[in-house]
């Protein structure tokens, strides 16, 4: 019957740090800042452990034994010292809702001697083991502070002999397998966001990829008409871009497109969507801008990138021009569709008619 509950607990903890994870990463934190998400999690921490306390294990009328020790463990390794204490300070409160006695006393001392024991544990081991092995340390403090706790508790050695080793192997059971989940999810929501990045950004100038233009700019375009709002489109080439890599090898090239995107990053808004479209080749969403003001923000990028003094690896210094095609949805053309066409015709005029060009009609 007692491993049956402590078993009851082991799921719950499992259960409830997998939903809140999800939530925490999906809901939370795209929507308050990570302090705010801090608090919520030592919250959340002593909530659990409450819980956790009304599933507990009845050992005598006053004493009851749980895993609560549990999400203070998790909270410390994988969020931080505050959220901990709170989760800390909201269960030992919370144990006090099942009676005042010599029992919750205790349990308050226990919660206490067992943040005492994490803390140096992280203090001095976290930084340089892993989360898992930080854990194991934390467990064992706690099972051999439970120990010492519960026999000054209950008195009954016939009791004792069978509730502490059955609590040591649960709190083992139970504590590794909920860390080894939070290690896990954590490793694989990283490794999500990541590839997740990896499919928009450019990986050498950090700009949208051409697939992640191509979301965009179906979603600008549609704007744009709901709206009926101006839509700018700047299709950009660098000028003999070829000679670069030729002359100066493939490396100083990459440094180029890269200086490149930071100048566009910086001249234009931080709402307009700057890409790499491929190769030498970047384009720029200008949204609610009008023909005039888009080619003048095109000859700005032009005029910036002539005077522009480009380093490249070995220090030496070049300097490139680009050439520019602007494209104006409804001044120029009267479907939205057609900007990126338009765009492309333009610039190809650009480069076949001299070159550090900005060519809009």
């Amino acid at each position: 019957m007692i491993i049956q509950e402590f078993f009851i607990n082991i799921c719950i903890v499992i259960a409830l740090v997998f939903m809140y994870l999800q939530f925490r990463w999906t809901k939370l934190l795209p929507a308050v800042s990570k302090q705010s998400s801090q608090w919520i999690d030592g919250l959340a921490g002593g909530i659990l452990g409450i819980v956790l306390m009304y599933f507990s294990i009845q050992v005598t009328e006053q004493t009851i034994i749980d895993l609560r020790h549990l999400p203070v463990i998790l909270i410390l390794l994988y969020i931080g010292v505050q959220p901990a204490l709170l989760s800390a300070v909201i269960i030992a409160s919370g144990r006090l809702l099942y009676g005042i006695n010599p029992s919750s006393m205790a349990a308050i001392a226990l919660m206490v001697l067992l943040f005492i024991g994490y803390l140096w544990v992280y203090r001095k081991l976290h930084h340089r083991e892993s989360p898992l092995k930080s854990s194991f340390q934390m467990l064992l403090w706690s099972n051999v502070v439970f120990s010492f706790i519960i026999s000054m508790l209950v008195r009954d050695w016939e009791t004792l002999q069978f509730i502490i080793p059955i609590y040591w192997l649960i709190s083992f059971i139970g504590g590794m397998l909920a860390s080894y989940l939070v290690h896990y999810l954590r490793r694989s929501h990283y490794l999500f966001k990541k590839y997740e990045e990896q499919s928009s950004i450019d990986f050498l100038t950090g700009l949208y990829n051409v697939r992640e233009f191509d979301r965009l700019w179906n979603y600008s375009v549609k704007n744009a008409v709901e709206k009926e709002e101006a839509l700018s489109l700047l299709a950009i080439d660098i000028d003999f871009f070829k000679h670069v890599n030729d002359t100066y090898g493939h490396a100083a090239g990459d440094e180029v497109l890269r200086q490149l995107g930071k100048i566009l990053n910086d001249i234009t808004r931080s709402f307009d969507i700057v890409s790499r479209n491929g190769g030498e080749e970047f384009t720029v969403i200008l949204l609610d801008c009008s023909n005039e003001s888009g080619r003048s923000k095109a000859e700005k990028i032009r005029q910036t990138v002539e005077k522009h003094a480009f380093s490249l690896p070995d220090g030496r210094k070049i300097s490139i021009t680009v050439s520019i095609g602007v494209s104006t949805y409804p001044d120029q053309v009267t479907s939205a569709g057609e900007l990126l066409e338009k765009a492309d015709e333009l610039l190809y005029e650009a480069k076949h008619s001299g070159r550090n060009k900005v060519i809009s009609a």
